[in-house]
């Protein structure tokens, strides 16, 4: 992060939900600098990474993570992880090898059945086991940031084009890079995974955001695929469900102040959280529950004072 504080390369592409795609979209808005964007898919992640090349870099990223420091073993407890200077009584304590080869036991020791028959898994990261998003996260990172520092030597006004790229496991976005990414896409990672372009250039769905570009500006609205089915899905809670009702309130407080973070405009913002309360009136709620809840989360959170002056009026624009 000091790096790219610096000098705007960034080499960590990785997020865990969408919370700095809007923060690095809303930097650009404020400058009206909203140029392009483009999503892409592993369509062969989990099932096609070679168990050699996957250990090779968790060994290199082991081998960096007990790097320096006088603290040489890492203390696994049920509270968490810690670095500790001599092995504990609680726990499991790993030295730097037993670490690597605690991995390597995992991934070479997977086993499913088929019927009446066992097989190993020598191809591909186990789905479903805890360590896996983690193991594909730490795999596809050593490969983008290898190449950010590779590219910055060579050039580094390119090397910049990356700092608004972000990926959530398998989905990627790149933002601003000129076309950059897709220029360079098979440079970066290893030949057996396949990467493919989903959306581009204006209007593209990353994660739960719809983003277009209209006027040099980015616009953000709540994206759901499920929008698209044409059956009829439950979603959230009904209010006659084995609950408490305090649970039921707080699950429609909560899902309009996702809406909100993921609008940018008062009318995506409207038409979201009506489309919601519509629902939850058919699956129980009434008008003057709704209207408590939304007078309350109102009060509470300020980042909705940007769709209303006052409460009464953003219940009104809702209900």
């Amino acid at each position: 992060m000091k790096c790219c504080f610096y000098n705007s390369v960034k080499t960590f592409w990785v997020v865990d939900n969408n919370q700095d795609v809007l923060d690095s979209l809303n930097k650009l808005n404020k400058r009206g600098k909203a140029d392009c964007i483009s999503t892409f898919d592993f369509s062969t992640l989990y099932t096609k990474i070679p168990h050699n090349k996957l250990l090779k870099v968790l060994n290199d990223i082991t081998d960096t993570c007990f790097k320096g420091g006088d603290r040489k073993f890492l203390s696994a407890t049920k509270s968490g992880a810690r670095w500790v200077t001599k092995p504990t009584s609680v726990g499991v304590t790993f030295t730097q090898e037993s670490f690597k080869e605690a991995v390597s036991f995992l991934m070479r020791n997977c086993f499913f059945t088929l019927g009446d028959r066992v097989y190993r898994q020598k191809i591909g990261i186990p789905m479903g086991s805890d360590p896996a998003p983690f193991m594909a996260n730490l795999f596809l990172y050593h490969y983008e940031s290898e190449y950010v520092k590779k590219v910055q030597k060579e050039n580094i006004f390119v090397a910049r084009r990356f700092r608004h790229t972000f990926r959530f496991i398998d989905d990627l976005v790149a933002i601003n890079d000129d076309g950059e990414f897709e220029r360079c896409y098979e440079d970066i990672y290893p030949p057996e995974l396949e990467l493919k372009k989903e959306h581009g250039n204006t209007n593209v769905s990353f994660l739960d955001l719809n983003i277009v570009i209209k006027g040099r500006i980015f616009e953000t609205s709540l994206y759901d695929k499920r929008d698209s089915f044409p059956f009829s899905i439950v979603r959230m809670p009904y209010k006659c469900s084995n609950m408490p009702s305090k649970i039921f309130k707080a699950t429609i407080g909560g899902e309009i102040l996702r809406i909100s973070r993921a609008c940018s405009t008062q009318e995506a913002f409207r038409n979201s959280s009506k489309t919601l309360l519509d629902r939850m009136k058919r699956q129980g709620a009434h008008a003057k529950e709704l209207a408590a809840i939304l007078n309350r989360i109102f009060g509470r959170y300020d980042e909705l004072k940007r769709f209303a002056v006052k409460s009464v009026n953003f219940v009104a624009s809702l209900l």
